[in-house]
């Protein structure tokens, strides 16, 4: 009988402390300077990327180098998923750019000319020479291989366009306005979560991270429950996680933050 009143005691509150945990940040070395249009990320070697008129820009030991092509328009979307196959979108024309490291261009995707027509809103990185698409008109995710020109349709159609893609090789996440979902590389649906005040967010090698209600919060991928990131600037423009290392970009400045994360 004590020890049904000791299990009945402790587990509510162990219930709500999971609930409630936070994460700290440790802030490492030194900051450094930016401007820039749009704060990128930083790669698995120590590689600086940020979007200044129109045109991506790499920074690495002291040099830096530049991809551009006007014609394009604007760049939505930078993958670096993969830094030796880097993947651009920009959504004015319809157009997909795959980069090698050094920035020159491996292939142009332009899905107005493709026989098989797609209207894309977002395009990312996958496995095997393929991209992980958002049809607008259809209103799914889908595959693209760009090797063989084929596209993988098995995905469930949405009641609404994505938002925003956040990915792996094999896993891709959707955001719409009120819903997360989470596909596999075969179509399979995964998860489908219903979200609130959830704006930025991006997935890095089993964590997931995204400002909720103003707040920079992450969970692991295997845990339902967001923890807000204690100890953070608040004029954040833009964030990247890589690694458990976490890259910020405010006042024209990046720090680098390193991730005291609890055992959930």
């Amino acid at each position: 009988m004590r020890l049904l009143f000791i299990i009945c005691f402790f587990i509510p509150g162990f219930l709500i402390a999971q609930d409630s945990l936070v994460v700290s940040a440790s802030q490492l070395g030194k900051k450094i300077s930016l401007q820039a249009d749009t704060f990128v990320g930083v790669d698995s070697y120590q590689s600086l990327y940020y979007i200044k008129n129109k045109t991506l820009h790499k920074e690495y030991a002291g040099t830096t180098i530049q991809f551009s092509d006007l014609q394009l328009g604007t760049i939505n979307n930078v993958d670096l998923l993969n830094p030796l196959r880097i993947t651009l979108f920009y959504a004015e024309t319809n157009t997909a750019v795959i980069l090698d490291n050094t920035l020159n261009e491996i292939i142009r995707i332009q899905f107005n000319e493709l026989e098989n027509f797609r209207n894309i809103s977002h395009a990312r990185t996958a496995s095997d020479r393929r991209l992980w698409v958002f049809n607008v008109d259809a209103q799914r995710l889908e595959l693209y291989d760009y090797l063989n020109n084929t596209f993988i349709t098995d995905f469930t159609p949405q009641n609404q366009n994505a938002l925003a893609l956040t990915n792996d090789y094999n896993t891709c996440w959707v955001r719409t306005t009120d819903t997360l979902y989470q596909y596999n590389q075969y179509g399979s649906l995964l998860s489908k979560q219903p979200i609130d005040k959830l704006v930025d967010f991006q997935y890095s090698k089993g964590e997931m991270i995204a400002v909720i209600d103003d707040i920079l919060s992450i969970r692991p991928i295997n845990n339902k429950h967001w923890s807000p990131i204690k100890y953070l600037p608040e004029d954040i423009k833009a964030f990247y996680l890589n690694a458990g290392i976490l890259y910020l970009y405010h006042s024209d400045l990046i720090s680098t933050y390193k991730l005291n994360l609890p055992k959930f």
